[in-house]
């Protein structure tokens, strides 16, 4: 019997739902068809991208400019989830002669006599040129806050006029969860603040709340077990800003009370330090620094935005000495930098949702 017997054997309700079968049937090879073009045109995309981004980094790795390449070691380097890219081209051999710095001088002490706090009736032996700079004290709340803007990033810095509103703030639970800036906002009642030092975070698995190296809060010492790592940054009981590679010992005979471990330091007693000491690449940071004058300087620049790419600790350097620091020194950058003021967070977080990231500590100001 030929297939136009059976058919006419069928009965039109029959032949209707077979005709719909068959329709359904070339429509889904349709759609099928669709899907696997979709499918195979992402995938050929994805590999011509790939290629191009290998042949890119090839050309950055093994290319003629050797600038270029340190300046991406370093800012890979820098960060906590592509630290491994550098390797794909590079060997060993070639990444530790690009990462070798030359070790600064640890035994540089901060010298208190060329900072010159005022005193309670507003007499200091220092000359401020903040109105010289155009930076006032408009609303007379002794805090300027300004933008700074440069071809290559843009960020933010607060001048706090008395240093002793300044200190560190850390969570409640010490070993626990980190805080947000906003959270140490809340507790201390404070104006603002910018992240402080790193936090352990190892295998990637810390939660912020163990600070990296000797932390000291209201005189009371965190972490002596894990010394200084890359720098010292510590006030004392008088408001000076103390820089360098402090121990304990070095704090009580200083009279430090708030104090956390990160670097490189920037400028110590005036003394921009040496270039060949400054090796990074180009992210966010954040730099707390002070003039002779004791106001307190307090700078984040964004980075990895679309209008900032990022800074290297010289540009840090260049803008602290334009605003006239003695003393500054690094803190903990990347997706920690954060700065918090008046309600509100001022500039743009790289962390990978755009929030603070939980910190172990914080320098705050009241």
């Amino acid at each position: 019997m030929s297939n136009t017997d059976l058919e006419y054997e069928l009965s039109p309700e029959e032949q209707e739902a077979a005709a719909l079968k068959k329709e359904k049937r070339r429509k889904r090879r349709k759609i099928a068809r669709v899907f696997d073009r979709i499918a195979g045109f992402l995938i050929a995309t994805c590999i011509v991208v790939g290629c191009a981004l290998l042949g890119l980094l090839y050309v950055i790795e093994k290319g003629p400019s050797p600038s270029l390449r340190d300046n991406f070691v370093n800012t890979m380097d820098e960060t906590r989830r592509f630290k491994f890219v550098p390797a794909i081209f590079l060997n060993t051999e070639e990444l530790e002669s690009i990462r070798i710095a030359a070790k600064m001088d640890e035994d540089v002490t901060t010298d208190t006599s060329l900072i010159n706090i005022p005193t309670e009736d507003g007499n200091s032996t220092a000359e401020s040129n903040l109105e010289q700079m155009g930076l006032v004290d408009e609303d007379g709340d002794g805090i300027i806050f300004t933008e700074i803007k440069s071809g290559n990033f843009a960020g933010y810095m607060i001048v706090v006029l008395d240093p002793s509103r300044v200190f560190v703030a850390m969570p409640d639970v010490y070993g626990g969860s980190g805080w947000t800036l906003e959270q140490f906002a809340q507790k201390y009642d404070a104006i603002g603040g910018i992240n402080a030092g790193g936090f352990k975070d190892d295998q990637g698995s810390g939660t912020g709340g163990i600070p990296q190296g000797l932390t000291i809060v209201d005189g009371h010492c965190y972490n002596d077990e894990f010394g200084v790592t890359e720098g010292f940054a510590g006030f004392d009981s008088k408001g000076v800003l103390h820089v360098g590679y402090y121990t304990y010992e070095d704090c009580v005979k200083n009279d430090i009370v708030n104090a956390v471990s990160f670097g490189p330091v920037l400028i110590s007693n005036g003394t921009p330090t040496p270039a060949e000491y400054l090796v990074s690449g180009i992210n966010p940071r954040t730099a707390i620094g002070q003039r002779a004058d004791g106001a307190v300087l307090m700078l984040v620049i964004d980075g990895r935005q679309v209008h900032s790419a990022g800074a290297t600790y010289q540009d840090c350097v260049d803008i602290m000495l334009d605003y006239g620091a003695v003393n500054a020194c690094n803190m903990d950058g990347g997706s920690s930098t954060a700065m918090y003021y008046q309600g509100k967070y001022v500039n743009s977080i790289s962390s990978s949702n755009g929030q603070c990231r939980p910190l172990p500590n914080a320098f705050m100001f009241k």
